[in-house]
Order: structure tokens, then sequence, then C-alpha cells
């Protein structure tokens, strides 16, 4: 890993690092529903070995453990050492003795080719700084009968993009504003040519589309500090913040519900992809 990657990981390491305490703990359906979606997409049979890889707070974690019962056994792993002691913590209050977290790479975990059934990748692959090469290791931890069950962003509510803008605009002119880039995950076709290049066939490709209310724009905000999205947060001047959050609330005016909370659709998609048959070995001349 260059030393540009390896400095781009810190940072998103330190983000979620930070938001731990908070992240998918705001009363926000968001996750949840995309993590249970991926799971059963997944086809997560009772007695099965699976990896998660950046489990978080356990959004994924929790319904794979579900799937397997207590026959089976689930690896959560992320780089987020508080992540995962307070996701370890939650299992054992679950009682849930089939689940291990650990730190781990989500980039490029370090277990055994062909160790597990199932490896569940939710909302993390397009976060990593080699997404095909996290893909490619993960075509070797799978069995030959295995799956990668993979979710990815795909339309945000336009109301959303509009108030990312929004608070974009008060950034300070040295720093970097968010851009839109071609991606690996971008569509259907370039999805599957990604995952034919790890040498993974795609087996399925599908929409899921999940509704987040807020009580109003400081509990939006209150949630946009928990994720990911305080990559951008962080760097707006404490001064600043208050115009911020105003020209964020106006933008978000059309997301407005009847009962004066807000409502914003995402879309996201969900790839279930199998290992591509890899040549028998070459049977040795005796």
């Amino acid at each position: 890993m260059s030393t540009t990657s390896s400095a781009r990981t810190d940072s998103v390491v330190d983000v979620f690092e930070q938001a731990a305490s908070t992240y998918d703990r705001t009363g926000v359906s968001y996750f949840e529903p995309f993590g249970t979606a991926l799971v059963r997409g997944a086809g997560i049979r009772p007695g099965d070995d699976v990896l998660d890889v950046g489990c978080g707070r356990g959004a994924v974690l929790f319904p794979a453990a579900e799937a397997t019962g207590p026959t089976g056994h689930v690896t959560g792993i992320d780089l987020a050492p508080t992540m995962v002691a307070l996701t370890a913590d939650d299992a054992v209050r679950a009682g849930l003795t089939q689940v291990e977290v650990r730190v781990g790479d989500a980039q490029q975990p370090s277990f055994p080719p062909r160790s597990f059934d199932v490896v569940l990748a939710g909302m993390i692959v397009f976060l990593l700084p080699a997404p095909e090469q996290a893909l490619r290791a993960y075509a070797r931890l799978l069995r030959p009968t295995g799956r990668l069950a993979v979710s990815t962003p795909g339309t945000f509510d336009p109301a959303f993009v509009a108030a990312m803008d929004a608070l974009a605009a008060h950034l300070p002119a040295e720093q970097p504003r968010p851009a839109a880039a071609v991606g690996p995950f971008d569509d259907e076709r370039t999805i599957t040519e990604t995952m034919t290049a790890a040498g993974l066939d795609v087996v399925a490709i599908s929409e899921h589309r999940v509704e987040s209310r807020f009580h109003d724009v400081d509990h939006w905000m209150q949630w946009m500090w928990s994720h990911g999205a305080r990559a951008l947060l962080q760097h707006l001047p404490a001064d600043r913040l208050d115009a911020a959050t105003a020209d964020a609330a106006r933008a978000l005016g059309s997301a407005r519900a009847p009962d004066g909370g807000l409502s914003l659709t995402t879309a996201g998609r969900l790839t279930i992809a199998v290992p591509r048959p890899r040549d028998p070995a070459p049977v040795a001349a005796r």
C-alpha cells in the first residue's frame, strides 16, 4: 500500500473511531435495513462460517449471526478499535457466542484462503483505497461454494445532495470540496466489470431503498456527525457551523414531511457474487 493510500486509510479510520459511540445509534433507520437486506440476499445458512468486513456497530454482523445460528460462526473486523470494543460488548450482552469481533483491515483481511462460506461487505468497499484489490482478497477467502455479498450506494435523495452541497459551500477555501468521481460501483455494468476483474462472477444485482426519518434538522445533523459525513463536518470552521446548518435546513425543505419532520430516501445496490471456479491443481508426475 502506498504512503498516500496509508494516509487515506488512517484518515477514514480516525473519522469512524470518533463516530463509534454514536454510529448507528441516533434513532435513524439507515444502516440496519441495508444490513438486513444484504444478509437476506447472501443466503446464509445455519452453520455457515461468515466474515463481515468493516463491521461497524453490527448492522450486518448481528443479522448474520441470527442467520448462522449457534452452530455457525461470524467474525467481524473493523480498523476502528473503539468500534470493535463496543460491538464486541454488544455481542456479549446479546449472548451471541457464535460472534467474534476483532481489529482487522477490510482492505486486506488476514485469514487463510477458503476460510469462509460467506463474506459480507456492507457499505464499505467504496471507501477503501484499493477496492478491486480488496475484492480479490475476499474471493481468495471464499470456499468453492461460497458467496460474496456487497452493498454500495446507489442514488441519494436530491434533498440530501443539496444539503451536502450547502454544507460544503462553507468549507475553508483551502479545503477540497467533495467531488463525485467515476468509480467501480457506479452502475450494474461497472460493478460486473469490477467483480469479474477480481475473479468473481456476479449472480445478482438488486436495488434496495431505505427511507430515513428525522425529527428536525438538528436530528439530521446529529446523524451526520455519527457516520462518515463527519469527514466533511469536522472541517467546517466553528464560527460558520450555524450558518452552514441554516443553509442545509433550507436545502432540506423539499424533504419536509407532513408531521414537520424530514424524510430522505436512499437507494443502495446489493451485489451477490461467487468465486470463479479455479483450475484444479496439476497432478504431480509419479
